[in-house]
């Protein structure tokens, strides 16, 4: 009697011959379960806050969800956690040009992932975050997932604008 499992749910049993049946191959499953999994966008925090910047001014781009996220599954009956861990995150910035880097950026006054706009515009900023997985059976060693996978994060708008010097008489 064998379980019978489709996307990850068991649906029903079946009676195999022993010599017809396949070794599982759990590796592969936990590779797909990997990628199945909704892991969380990365929330891209702008400074300055409010949606504006100035044109020629470093604008500085960070995330504080730089975490590794731990999730619990059974997987060919065998309880298996799956760790994501981001290892590298794509800031786009809007005006077609991006960065990728192995740091989430850190807030001011530590700028660390700075990009200075050069003209007045309206850009929509996102973070893609790449992950890469590890998992392990049981109370098991952690193995690496020998394929990564990318998260893309909602982009939001951002407002570039000038800064005239003017003159006031008091």
């Amino acid at each position: 009697m064998h379980d019978v499992y489709m996307d990850g749910t068991d649906v029903g049993d079946v009676c195999v011959p022993a010599e017809e049946v396949d070794e599982v191959n759990i590796t592969q499953l936990i590779i797909r379960e990997f990628k199945s999994i909704k892991w969380p966008a990365s929330r891209l925090v702008v400074q300055p806050p409010g949606g504006k910047t100035l044109v020629n001014f470093e604008t500085n781009f960070y995330t504080l969800d730089n975490a590794a996220i731990t999730q619990v599954r059974t997987i060919a009956q065998q309880g298996v956690s799956i760790r994501a861990v981001p290892t590298s995150y794509t800031f786009q910035f809007g005006d077609g040009s991006s960065t990728t880097t192995a740091s989430p950026g850190r807030p001011h006054p530590d700028l660390d992932v700075t990009h200075v706009y050069t003209q007045k515009a309206t850009v929509a900023v996102s973070l893609d975050t790449t992950y890469t997985g590890e998992y392990r059976i049981g109370d098991g060693d952690w193995v690496a997932i020998p394929e990564t996978l990318t998260v893309a994060g909602a982009a939001s708008d951002l407002q570039i604008v000038e800064a005239l010097p003017q003159l006031v008489l008091r």
